[in-house]
């Protein structure tokens, strides 16, 4: 997972704000230690293992994702190795609604207003790279459409989104299908291509 990261030039000072993971390569690692404290159907609520009591993030790269307090609500997962999905995210929670969450705005909040737009970029590691070089108006929609939601959400801190999207095919459709959405909402979307 380390050597991940040094590959992906994601520093040592970034990961461990973010508090960036990893789950072990074990079926049941996780539900056997947690199983100590919490009952079966709590676990299963959480989204962390399948209904087989499985560890869904097995020998994943983990990726906290957090409300605007600061507060973990659900989880990203990159796979180590070879194998699909390669990113897997936590299923909707009574807490994660994927629909209106983004990852990072916790920290990021004070600079979009600040800044008064907000760069919207696809992934976990998109947003990481771009915090990591000090760019900090920003936020990724963590594998998941962009959505009205998504842009009420947003429209209370800016009314700018620079959207920055993977440069191929399907990072182009999504940016602008992104941009319908956030014209519809009465903001100003600005599409970047790599």
């Amino acid at each position: 997972a380390i050597g991940y990261l040094k590959d992906r030039a994601i520093s040592g000072k970034v990961a461990k704000f973010f508090e960036i993971g990893y789950a072990k390569n074990s079926w049941t690692g996780l539900y056997d230690e947690l199983s100590k404290d919490f009952n079966n159907q709590m676990l299963i609520d959480s989204g962390l293992f399948s209904d087989n009591k499985k560890d869904r993030f097995r020998n994943r790269i983990i990726f906290p994702i957090r409300n605007i307090k600061g507060e973990n609500i659900g989880f990203g997962g990159r796979i180590i190795d070879e194998g699909e999905p390669k990113y897997l995210n936590s299923p909707e929670t009574p807490l994660y609604k994927k629909s209106n969450v983004f990852y990072g705005l916790q920290a990021t909040r004070d600079a979009i207003r600040k800044e008064g737009y907000v760069i919207l970029v696809e992934g976990y590691m998109d947003f990481l790279k771009l915090y990591q070089s000090s760019i900090y108006p920003v936020v990724s929609v963590s594998g998941t459409a962009f959505t009205s939601k998504h842009a009420s959400s947003i429209s209370k801190i800016t009314k700018k989104v620079i959207l920055l999207y993977d440069g191929d095919d399907a990072g182009g459709n999504a940016a602008i299908r992104a941009g319908w959405v956030l014209l519809k909402s009465g903001m100003v979307p600005t599409i970047v291509r790599p």
